[in-house]
Formats: structure tokens, C-alpha cells, sequence
């Protein structure tokens, strides 16, 4: 084909191609026929190229093409629902590729823990050492009032679970922080705190308070130990762009990594919050019954371990082998390709609905447990806590709606992913 009679067919869909990037009529057109131009102008550049290499048709062509991917990709908006998928989805994934770092913190922190305890056993003065003599004696203390945990019961509630908040994600930070050291900086945080934690239970259980030691400090202990261990499998993530770039520049290898450390730290946020809800509100009832503590910690374990090690590997299995489905089979273009797509598209839905229940379930049913709890003993607390139950009850409740509302968009979209690949068939066969 002579390049003329290329320009004579053509110039009619590019001319509307330059329409449609104009910056007044962006906002008016469907994001479908400007992907679908898009497609179009591409596979006649590759032609031009072909053909007409050095003429001005192509490069015509290379500049609209240009002008549509920055329109398309560079200068795009985030969709409002990044934040929802960032915990259910990019966290969960993010873990699947650090699952060995966080196998490698965990066994650290396990094996500093037993040091902690056989240190402690051999030595008396090893608690106070690692502990310090003012929470060793104030500890001892309310032993002989009876009451262990006292130290939970203190300050006020609101104050100390902010305190708490505050000082697990300042903990977190340096670990994470720590990874600019290599494994070294990491193992010696993760061993610092594995030795506290084994000398603090060896010290309960000397003095004959093995039983709260258990309930009463893995109530909160669970997801704050847990988290203290996967911001060391972060930190591990951060220090090896620096330290082992592989193929990669030094710099980029860096930054990469160091984005991937930054977006677990932030992951861990709400579990901050969470372990510090339970040790500001929850922990300071011991007179709780064992079985409700058996509960919430029971709890408290599947939870971790289901969202950083059981989840993660689901969606990265998943992920993986419909991607490379949908990629096999030309995305849409194959009856396999698309139901590769949809199958991807409702793991993706479900995994954000599952995300939103479970936090409306624990913003709804935590404060309820812990008020139980006050009238249950008869005790009460500030203002500021039952206006903070109140605040949390509402945030469920707006995560339920929320829940709701993205099980019904999903619903619909599926009614029309269904009905597009129906005409789209139609228009296959005839």
C-alpha cells in the first residue's frame, strides 16, 4: 500500500484521535473508544515504522501515540477505591514476595525469645538488667497486692491507648529503619526485643504467675509481636535494594525496595491501633474469664496469620495463574482469556468485601466487648472512651455500608462484563 492511499484511509479516525486528546474534550468521551483509538493509532504506527520508516506520517503517528499514553497512563487519576484495595490487595501480595524474610525474623525472634528465658533462669539479676529496676519492682509490687497485670490498669484508658499506638509503630519504624544495616541491624532489633519479651514471661512465671502471663499478656501480645516480626521481614525488604541490587542499579534497586518497606509499614498500621485497643481497653479487665482470653487470642493468632501468610499465598497463586491465562489467551480476545479475567475480577471484589467486613465486624464488636466488660465488673471509664466506642461504632457501621455497596457494584459489573463478552461473541460469530 502506497503511503498516500495509507493517509487516505486513515486520517478521518486519527483526526478524531487528536478530538478526543484535546484538553477540552477529554472529560466528554468513553474511556473504552479512547483505549480502543488508542489500539488503533498503535497497530498503524507499527505499520508506518513497517512501510514508511523516516517519514512524516510516522512520526505524526509516534507523537499521537505519545500524547494518548501520557493521557492514558502517566496522567491518570487514582480510583477512589486504591485505598480499600492497598490492604486487600497490594499488602497481601507484597507479603507473598517476603514471606521468606518474615519465615527469617520470625525464626530470629523466636530463638532470642528462648535465649531470653534461659538467660533469665540462670541468672537473677538478668531481668532486671533487660527490664530495669523501677518496672521490676513496680511489677513485683502489685504481686503482692495480688494483681500481676496492674500495670495495664494505671493510666487512663483513651491516653494510654494512644501511647501505646505511638510507641508499637515507633518500635516498627526502627526495625523497619534497621534494614539500612543489612540483616545485622534487623537481627539484633528482632533479638533485643525477643530477649525482652523471654525474660518478662520467664519473670511472670518464676513468681508463680504462669497462668497470667499467658491470658492476660498475649491478649494484646499477639498482634503486637506478630507485627514487631513482619516489620522486620520490611526492614529485611529495605536494606536489600542497598545491599543486594542484583541486576539492577544500586539506586533504583534502593528506591524499589525501600517503596515496598514503606508500603508494609503503613500496612501495619491498623494493626497498631488494633493491639492497642485490646491492651488500652481489654488487657486491664483481668478478672475476664479464661475462656473469653482463649477466644481473643485464638482469634486475635488466626487473624495474623490468615491476612500475612495464608492470604497472601491464596492471592498470590491465584493472581499468577489467571494472569498468565488472561495473557496466554490475548486478554478478551479468548473465550478463556475473558473468563480467565472475570474469575480475576470477582478474587480481587471478594478479597475487598472480605477486608471491609472484618473491619466493620472488629470496629463494632471490640468496643460492645470491652463496655460489657466495664458493667460486667462494675467499673467505668472516661468520657473521652465511651465517645471513642461511639466513634468506632459509627466507622463500622460506615464500613458495613461501604461492604454493601462494593458487593452490589460487583454484582452489576459482572451483569455487564457478562453482557459485553454476549455481544462481543455475536459479533465474533458473525
Amino acid at each position: 500500500m502506497k503511503e498516500i492511499r495509507f493517509l487516505q484511509e486513515n486520517h478521518q479516525l486519527w483526526l478524531r484521535f487528536e478530538q478526543m486528546l484535546d484538553e477540552k474534550q477529554q472529560d466528554t468521551h468513553e474511556p473504552d473508544a479512547l483505549a480502543d483509538l488508542f489500539v488503533r493509532v498503535t497497530d498503524d504506527l507499527s505499520w508506518a515504522r513497517t512501510y514508511y520508516p523516516g517519514s512524516s506520517t510516522e512520526k505524526y503517528l509516534n507523537d499521537l501515540a505519545a500524547r494518548a499514553y501520557l493521557l492514558i497512563y502517566k496522567n491518570k487519576r487514582e480510583r477512589r477505591s486504591r485505598l480499600l484495595s492497598f490492604w486487600s490487595e497490594e499488602i497481601p501480595l507484597l507479603m507473598r514476595k517476603n514471606l521468606r524474610n518474615l519465615f527469617i525474623t520470625f525464626i530470629i525472634f523466636g530463638l532470642s525469645v528462648w535465649v531470653g528465658i534461659v538467660s533469665a533462669s540462670h541468672d537473677e539479676g538478668f531481668v532486671r538488667l533487660i527490664l530495669g529496676d523501677g518496672y521490676v519492682d513496680m511489677t513485683l509490687d502489685n504481686m503482692s497486692k495480688g494483681d500481676p497485670m496492674g500495670v495495664y490498669k494505671d493510666e487512663n484508658q483513651f491516653v494510654m491507648f494512644f501511647s501505646i499506638a505511638l510507641n508499637n509503630a515507633k518500635v516498627a519504624l526502627f526495625c523497619v529503619l534497621a534494614g539500612l544495616l543489612g540483616w545485622i541491624g534487623v537481627g539484633f532489633l528482632q533479638f533485643r526485643n525477643g530477649v525482652m519479651l523471654g525474660a518478662f514471661m520467664y519473670f511472670l512465671s518464676s513468681e508463680g504467675f504462669y497462668r497470667e502471663a499467658m491470658l492476660t499478656v498475649w491478649i494484646h501480645g499477639t498482634i503486637e509481636i506478630f507485627c514487631i516480626v513482619v516489620s522486620g521481614a520490611a526492614g529485611l525488604a529495605f536494606g536489600r535494594g542497598l545491599w543486594y541490587p542484583g541486576a539492577w542499579p544500586r539506586n533504583k534497586a534502593f528506591l524499589q525496595s525501600s517503596r515496598e518497606a514503606l508500603k508494609i509499614g503503613l500496612g501495619l498500621i491498623p494493626f497498631f491501633f488494633l493491639a492497642a485497643f485490646f491492651e488500652g481497653f481489654v488487657t486491664r479487665f483481668t478478672g475476664m474469664h479464661d475462656v473469653m482470653r482463649v477466644i481473643i487470642i485464638a482469634a486475635s493468632l488466626f487473624m495474623m496469620v490468615g491476612y500475612f501468610i495464608v492470604w497472601p499465598l491464596i492471592l498470590g497463586h491465584e493472581t499468577s495463574r489467571l494472569g498468565r491465562v488472561v495473557a496466554d489467551n490475548q486478554g478478551d480476545e479468548q473465550p478463556k482469556g475473558r473468563m480467565a479475567a472475570a474469575r480475576l475480577y470477582i478474587l480481587q471484589s471478594n478479597s475487598r468485601f472480605i477486608f471491609l467486613i472484618s473491619i466493620a465486624a472488629l470496629l463494632i464488636l471490640l468496643p460492645v466487648l470491652a463496655i460489657i466488660m466495664h458493667f460486667a465488673l462494675g467499673q467505668t471509664a472516661e468520657m473521652f472512651t465511651y465517645v471513642f466506642f461511639l466513634l468506632c461504632e459509627g466507622l463500622g457501621a460506615l464500613m458495613l455500608t461501604l461492604a454493601i455497596r462494593n458487593r452490589t457494584t460487583r454484582e452489576e459489573n459482572e451483569l455487564s462484563i457478562r453482557r459485553f463478552n454476549k455481544r462481543k461473541r455475536a459479533g465474533y460469530e458473525q
